[in-house]
């Protein structure tokens, strides 16, 4: 993929810019930072600052957390169009899990300074963007939600 016209395509279709227009787009656009990782490699880690949100432009990675001290357990896959990173954007907490190339991944970095000038420049632009932030994190808690109460069911039946 062509970093300039591919990133553009997903950058259309990603669930988090649906709803802006073509000259809104742009400001994304032109703040990207483009990185590729070869499978297994680390892209972020557990506990370090973010600043940074992700836009999976090619590939899966995986999300993973610590579980004891040499231990990691998977959490979840994010594909091509979807992001992760969003979370340390809105509450300037470290990264709640790591995250690794599940295989090569071409990947479009947004910092949060960039974000929050584009946002307080155009607060409609923001208000569509974090409500789409909003859903997914929706979404995910209630997915994880899900996950949980058949975890309990699971335990219960031991």
């Amino acid at each position: 993929m062509t970093k300039e016209g591919g990133a553009a395509s997903v950058i259309r279709r990603a669930y988090l810019f649906r709803s802006l227009s073509d000259a809104e787009l742009e400001h994304f656009s032109r703040m990207a930072r483009f990185e590729s990782y070869g499978t297994d490699r680390m892209i972020l880690s557990e506990g370090e600052e973010g600043r940074t949100l992700y836009l999976v432009l090619s590939g899966s990675v995986r999300v993973t957390r610590s579980v004891g001290v040499e231990n990691e357990q998977v959490i979840g896959f994010v594909k091509t169009g979807d992001f992760f990173g969003e979370m340390a954007l809105l509450d300037r907490r470290p990264r709640s899990a790591s995250v690794h190339a599940n295989e090569p991944v071409e990947l479009a970095l947004f910092d949060h300074d960039d974000i929050n000038r584009v946002f307080e420049s155009n607060p409609s632009i923001g208000y569509r963007v974090v409500r789409a932030f909003a859903e997914v994190v929706s979404m995910r808690l209630r997915d994880t939600n899900d996950r949980l109460k058949a975890l309990l069911v699971l335990d219960r039946s031991f």
